[in-house]
């Protein structure tokens, strides 16, 4: 990491799932994914712009597809890329994070 980049603290690497504050107006979930690294998201369904993740266990499908909860709108839990469902080919749009000394960073844009 760059030493001047400005980051936030999301969470403890074992507090994940979690969801956080990204701006003023909208929050951000970040997971573990089966590749064993952390991907984060903005909290907002390209479909009808309302949470993905609403902290209630249900982010993942059976098959272990992101799901909007609302339409059933489907994303690649690697990529974000829509996968099925009403997103129409619209992602979910990624967050830069890592981790490092047990917790998840947000890596903030510069100002």
């Amino acid at each position: 990491m760059d030493g001047a980049q400005a980051v936030t603290r999301i969470c403890s690497s074992f507090e994940l799932p979690a969801r956080f504050p990204w701006r003023r107006d909208a929050e951000g979930f970040a997971y573990r994914a089966s590749d064993g690294q952390v991907r984060a998201f903005v909290n907002v369904c390209p479909h009808r712009a309302q949470p993905v993740a609403l902290g209630d266990g249900r982010l993942f499908n059976p098959a272990g597809e992101i799901e909007c909860p609302s339409h059933g709108a489907r994303f690649d839990p690697l990529t974000g890329a829509c996968v099925g469902g009403p997103c129409l080919g619209a992602p979910l749009i990624p967050l830069p994070v890592e981790e490092r000394e047990g917790a998840i960073w947000l890596l903030n844009e510069a100002a």
